[in-house]
């Protein structure tokens, strides 16, 4: 009861018994090991995540170069159509 007094008393001014001084500096030490490993892994993280956006970009411009010259024979095949379904239409204005 004594003990606790006195370390109620001087912990009000400021003072820390040594063993929770140790203690407290054990659990410094490890929460800067973890605050360093999970650095490391969110560099980690962070490296796959561009990886993955480049992987993203490069996709993309496959399937843009791979689907514009399908759709380039697609409208050449649609204005053919087009311009045939048109001169069925007319009639001939005169004798050629």
């Amino acid at each position: 009861m004594l003990h606790k007094t006195f370390d109620f008393i001087l912990k009000f001014f400021g003072y820390v018994p040594k063993y929770r001084e140790r203690i407290l500096t054990q659990e410094i030490l490890l929460l800067e090991q973890d605050i360093d490993k999970l650095e490391k892994e969110s560099e980690q993280l962070r490296d796959e995540n561009a990886s993955l956006w480049d992987m993203l970009d490069e996709i993309k411009k496959s399937d843009i170069s791979e689907h514009q010259n399908t759709m380039k024979l697609l409208m050449e095949e649609l204005q053919e159509t087009l311009t045939d379904e048109m001169m069925k239409d007319f009639k001939p204005i005169g004798e050629a």
